[in-house]
């Protein structure tokens, strides 16, 4: 055998090897690891892009979380302070209403006592009178005087 021969044939074989490889194989090869690459690519770009709008998703949900917390903070507020405005009305009324009472009771008191003394006297002074004519009526004695006097005051309790 030859070398030259061999080698030559060795050479053509490895040159129609490349191109076989280069026409069916490499070609193929190539574009399905292009297109890996892409949808990786692609894959990696859409992460990021939901990654960035979870990021904006959480920051809008802090924001609504506290915009809620300071609306309802501030309806607690309002609501404390027209509990707060109720229950002074309510206190001025009651206490209106309170010394409207006291100053009926206190009235009503001194019609009473006013009717009571008034009673007194009257009968103070019917019992003197009775007294009186008794002891006109009667003889002027000193334990009869005392009896009259004892019996008058009797009939006041």
């Amino acid at each position: 055998m030859n070398v030259t021969a061999t080698l030559f044939g060795q050479m053509i074989t490895f040159v129609v090897f490349v191109w076989f490889i280069k026409a069916y194989l490499w070609e193929p090869l190539i574009n399905a690891m292009d297109e890996r690459t892409n949808k990786i690519s692609e894959g990696l770009a859409s992460a990021e892009l939901g990654q960035k709008k979870i990021e904006s998703a959480k920051n809008e949900y802090i924001r609504i979380v506290q915009e809620a917390k300071v609306k309802a903070a501030d309806v607690i507020n309002l609501a404390q302070q027209q509990s707060n405005t109720m229950i002074d009305d309510a206190k001025a009324i009651s206490k209106k209403e309170a010394d409207k009472i006291v100053a009926a009771s206190n009235h009503q008191v001194e019609q009473d006592l006013n009717q009571a003394k008034e009673k007194l006297r009257q009968d103070v002074s019917r019992i003197a009178i009775q007294c009186a004519e008794k002891i006109i009526d009667a003889e002027i004695d000193e334990s009869k005087h005392k009896k009259i006097f004892s019996d008058g005051m009797k009939e006041l309790k």
